[in-house]
């Protein structure tokens, strides 16, 4: 294919299309593999998942299955959990805490900083195996930025604050909101859905869908009385209602919207909200407490890192495609670090009312998502999915597309070599007093 036929990006009449080919071909979804979580920085984890020495978590990671641990030394590492011998996990369990893994084929065992320990029969082997081997492997960079970990399998990639540029000012807003920082909650969502993984790309940043296939949950918080995100009437650097979107180098977007509110919450949970804003004014300012507190955001961190902060709840999640037409999607809840218990209750009822795999939201987009997937069975017919909307407005708005087009041009730039420039949209950030923004 040529850069052609999966992107036409038409400045003069604001027209932006994607091939649906991307959605269904393999030979995309190899290009993918390698030229996107091959090359990429991919989050791993949360240093809060792992706090005490020898504690670990299993994950997989860009198709690859790694180890994400603290060693008897407390060091923080991400290993490659496959035995040097013949290729068997060497860590078999989701999580805990372990100063040695064994890989069950054969025995082999490994300190929880790699280096091979044991061999069963050493003695058979003229040459040692810890001598040619070594120890387990880990991806060519690990990085870390606010307590979220990451990795590059490419040693040639840029480093982690460079891919991230000013799109980590997003983060910051995030583990800004205790002075003690974020945690991850115990627990994750794992689920699958039957469409593209780049589907629910678009999808996580989309503010277009919500009030037609959200419609239901806007309904129920209305005869509730509360006001729903996206419905209210406060501006956000004076774009009206809807909010609005941004781009960033590196295929890095954000849109945000003013957060009306805490639907449902009891006082005790409206007054914990309200001390940690005050907390921020105090350290940071009054307009970077504003950002961090009042506003909405869902922000992707190209290819597949999604951080959702609602003034109700901050989902972290991450997929990767199985096939063209499937998906595995990881979710974790993150709370400031310090609030009481029945602050935590009410983010992890949120959590499962709202974005859980049976909650008002998820079912939703993965049910929008596989239809489409379905319709582009009738690709050899219509070839283009639309983009377009709010292309060319001087600030577009959070219901509009900048944040997709600005997603794809980056994915574009990855698989074909095609460059395509920005729409030219500045980001104006609420300075952080004392500190750069």
């Amino acid at each position: 294919m040529t850069a052609e036929q999966f992107i036409i990006d038409d400045r003069e009449n604001n027209l932006f299309r994607v091939n649906r080919e991307s959605f269904t071909s393999e030979e995309v979804l190899d290009r993918e593999r390698k030229e996107i979580f091959g090359k990429t920085w991919l989050y791993v984890g949360h240093e809060s998942e792992i706090p005490g020495k020898n504690d670990f978590q299993t994950r997989d990671v860009g198709g690859r299955p790694v180890i994400f641990n603290r060693d008897r030394h407390g060091d923080v590492r991400v290993l490659l959990n496959t035995c040097l011998h013949r290729g068997s996990s060497v860590c078999r369990h989701s999580s805990g805490n372990a100063k040695i893994f064994t890989c069950f084929y054969h025995g082999w065992a490994y300190r929880n900083s790699g280096e091979l320990v044991n061999v069963p029969g050493n003695e058979d082997y003229k040459t040692e195996p810890a001598t040619v081997y070594k120890g387990l492997q880990s991806p060519a960079q690990v990085d870390s930025y606010r307590g979220l970990y990451f990795v590059n399998f490419d040693a040639d990639a840029p480093d982690l604050l460079t891919y991230l540029g000013d799109a980590r000012y997003f983060i910051d807003l995030a583990a800004d909101q205790s002075p003690e920082g974020i945690a991850i909650l115990e627990g994750t969502h794992k689920y699958s859905l039957k469409a593209n993984w780049k589907l629910l790309v678009e999808n996580s940043i989309d503010g277009y869908h919500a009030k037609s296939v959200h419609h239901t949950y806007f309904e129920m918080m209305m005869e509730l009385g509360a006001t729903p995100p996206m419905l209210g009437q406060d501006t956000v650097n004076g774009v009206g209602p809807a909010g609005m979107g941004t781009e960033f180098p590196n295929g890095h977007a954000t849109l945000m919207y003013p957060a009306n509110g805490l639907p449902l919450a009891t006082d005790g949970v409206k007054q914990t909200l309200a001390d940690l804003r005050s907390q921020a004014e105090q350290n940071f300012g009054e307009n970077y407490a504003n950002a961090a507190f009042g506003l909405a955001r869902n922000s992707v961190f190209f290819p597949s890192m999604i951080l959702i902060d609602l003034s109700f709840g901050l989902t972290l999640r991450t997929f990767y495609p199985v096939s063209p037409s499937e998906t595995l999607v990881t979710g974790w809840q993150i709370i400031p670090k310090g609030v009481d218990e029945e602050f935590v209750k009410y983010r992890i009822n949120n959590a499962l009312t709202f974005w859980g795999p049976a909650g008002l939201a998820t079912p939703d987009d993965v049910e929008a998502l596989e239809q489409a997937q379905k319709g582009f069975g009738a690709r050899n017919e219509i070839a283009w999915s639309d983009v377009s909307k709010g292309m060319g407005k001087p600030v577009p708005a959070a219901n509009d597309e900048l944040q997709m087009r600005s997603w794809w041009r980056e994915w574009n730039r990855r698989i074909t070599g095609e460059q395509l420039p920005t729409e030219g949209t500045p980001f104006v950030p609420f300075d952080k007093q004392g500190v750069d923004a």
